[in-house]
């Protein structure tokens, strides 16, 4: 079906979409010069590397992301007209989706795979198309039966593992996909499988191993993709986060920003901490606002009337891409806790993981329903993530559960 070098310009703009979703962690394969289909030079006016004496990792200069991010978008604007590079577009869809979160992207590649699939139903390289877009819209379930569909038509593990861990660490099942990026991080030695190792890690409670093995990712990095080196700062940043080392956190955020500009997750992540830092981010959201009204940024702005209307635009087109997402707007500046804990509800069944069952504790808390919160903190009190286990005893405090919150406190150490 496809030509080599349609093949080749498929395999990098999967990797590098894959790599970008965050929540749902993927991608191998990226050779990211260029998303276009001309010369393949990087583009112009190069970003450093972060200046001397900075605590963060070094990488390579990198070409212009902002810059980048426009040659995606004249890309996409070409291959709409052209219906039989429908693949090419897809890719250049998804990976545009996970840097700004725009939810029509998302909407119309998930519309062509179907398409697709329908047209060349014993395509591998189809079928992995629509595994990825399925998973980057949280329809786990779809993604699962149409990766099954995949498996009978190859017999190359290489084509389902990755995806296949993928779904289970954005599922709940870390553990499960813990040798496959294992084994991939060993065999390939290269910074985007040694950081979605290390994010496993940190998925299973192991942030210390998790935040060692930033350095050797690092140190692999042999490009120059202001794509794959903003992912690579944001990831490191969630794994410092997430060990209490907002400082650094704040400056690989800033670096992921200043690498690619749209990234919209680095940009709202830095926002965040700029408010805990005490600094004003005012500049930052109404620079991002000028091209992506994301409701995140709007939130953060303090658009809240937009951010709530934009919010119920999102759930509504892709209810399970953004209910978590928008629950915690809900929990906070949006001041609805019902509507989280509606959204916070939904999210669980869809992906009964930590993070998702923490949060509808938390909105249970917030709606005034103790009992509801108590019947689902159970689980999470041997989570692997501290955070998740002080929310187990917030719920098993709030429903009277005494003896129980006592044992988790002291283990805790709370008390």
């Amino acid at each position: 079906m496809f030509a080599e070098p349609a093949r080749r310009y498929m395999k990098r703009c999967l990797a590098l979409a894959a790599l970008l979703l965050a929540s749902c962690r993927g991608g191998r394969e990226p050779e990211p010069v260029t998303y276009g289909s001309g010369s393949g030079t990087a583009a112009t006016a190069p970003v450093a590397p972060p200046a001397p004496g900075s605590d963060l990792p070094k990488l390579p200069r990198s070409a212009d992301g902002a810059a980048e991010l426009r040659r995606i978008d004249d890309d996409v604007a070409r291959l709409r007209q052209e219906p039989a590079r429908r693949v090419e577009l897809v890719q250049l869809l998804t990976a545009r989706a996970a840097i700004t979160q725009k939810v029509e992207d998302y909407v119309e590649a998930l519309a062509l795979t179907e398409v697709l699939v329908t047209a060349h139903p014993r395509e591998v390289a189809v079928w992995k198309l629509r595994v990825t877009a399925l998973t980057r819209v949280h329809r786990f379930a779809q993604a699962r039966a149409a990766l099954a569909k995949l498996s009978a038509l190859t017999k190359e593990p290489s084509e389902t593992e990755e995806l296949a861990a993928t779904l289970d660490d954005a599922t709940g099942a870390p553990e499960r996909a813990a040798p496959i990026r294992e084994t991939i991080a060993r065999t390939l030695r290269r910074p985007q499988e040694i950081t979605l190792q290390a994010a496993n890690l940190a998925l299973r409670g192991k942030l210390d191993a998790a935040v060692e093995l930033i350095p050797t990712a690092a140190a692999a990095a042999r490009d120059n993709s202001p794509v794959l080196f903003s992912w690579l700062y944001f990831q490191w940043g969630r794994l410092w986060e997430q060990k209490g080392e907002l400082a650094k956190a704040r400056a690989a955020y800033a670096e992921a920003h200043r690498r690619l500009p749209g990234y919209v997750e680095a940009t709202t992540h830095l926002a965040q901490l700029m408010v805990v830092a005490g600094e004003d981010p005012a500049k930052l959201l109404a620079e991002a606002l000028e091209t992506n009204r994301y409701p995140e940024l709007l939130a953060l702005a303090g658009k809240l009337d937009e951010a709530r209307r934009e919010w119920e635009r999102y759930v509504t087109a892709l209810p399970e891409a953004f209910a978590d997402h928008a629950a915690r707007f809900y929990l906070g500046p949006g001041k609805d806790p019902l509507r989280a804990l509606a959204l916070a509800q939904a999210n669980l069944a869809n992906r009964d993981s930590p993070e998702a069952r923490s949060l509808a504790v938390e909105a249970a808390l917030a709606a005034n329903a103790p009992g509801e919160a108590c019947s689902l903190a159970d689980p999470l009190v041997s989570a692997p993530l501290r955070g998740h286990q002080f929310i187990a005893w917030r719920a098993l405090s709030a429903c009277g559960r005494t003896a129980d919150a006592d044992k988790l406190a002291a283990a805790l150490g709370i008390r």
